[in-house]
C-alpha cells in the first residue's frame, strides 16, 4: 500500500472510532432515559433499562479505537506503577515534618510582610493621603 492509501485507511478506522463512541454515549443515554421514563411505574424495569444502557455502553465503547487505547492506557499506568520507588514510613515522616516547618517558616514570613506593609501604607496614607 502506498502512503496516500494508508492515509485514507487511517483516517476511515478513526472515523469508525467516533462513529463508536458516539452510538455508545446514545445508549447510555437511552439507558438513562428509559430508567426514568420507567422509574415511577417499573421500578425493577426502570434499573434493568439502566444496566442494560451501561452495559451496552460499556460493550460498543470498549471495542471501540478509542476504548482499546484507554484500556492500553490504565495497562501501561499500572505496569508504570510497579515500577514506582515508594519511600518508607521513615521517610515519609521526614518529609511531612519538613513540609510543615517549611510552611510554618513561610507563614511568618507573610504575616510579617503584611503587617510591614500595613503599616506602610497607613503612614503613607496618614502623611500624605489627606
Amino acid at each position: 500500500m502506498s502512503k496516500k492509501e494508508n492515509q485514507v485507511v487511517a483516517k476511515e478506522k478513526a472515523e469508525k472510532g467516533k462513529m463508536q463512541v458516539w452510538a455508545s454515549v446514545g445508549l447510555l443515554l437511552a439507558g438513562v432515559f428509559g430508567y426514568y421514563y420507567l422509574m415511577e411505574t417499573k421500578l425493577v424495569l426502570a434499573f434493568v433499562s439502566l444496566g442494560l444502557g451501561v452495559a451496552l455502553f460499556l460493550a460498543v465503547f470498549l471495542t471501540s479505537v478509542t476504548g482499546k487505547n484507554l484500556i492500553l492506557f490504565f495497562k501501561e499506568a499500572r505496569i508504570e506503577l510497579r515500577r514506582v520507588v515508594w519511600p518508607s514510613w521513615d521517610e515519609t515522616k521526614k518529609m511531612t515534618l519538613m513540609v510543615l516547618v517549611v510552611m510554618a517558616l513561610f507563614l511568618i514570613f507573610l504575616l510579617f510582610s503584611d503587617w510591614i506593609l500595613g503599616w506602610l501604607v497607613s503612614f503613607l496614607l496618614a502623611r500624605f493621603g489627606g
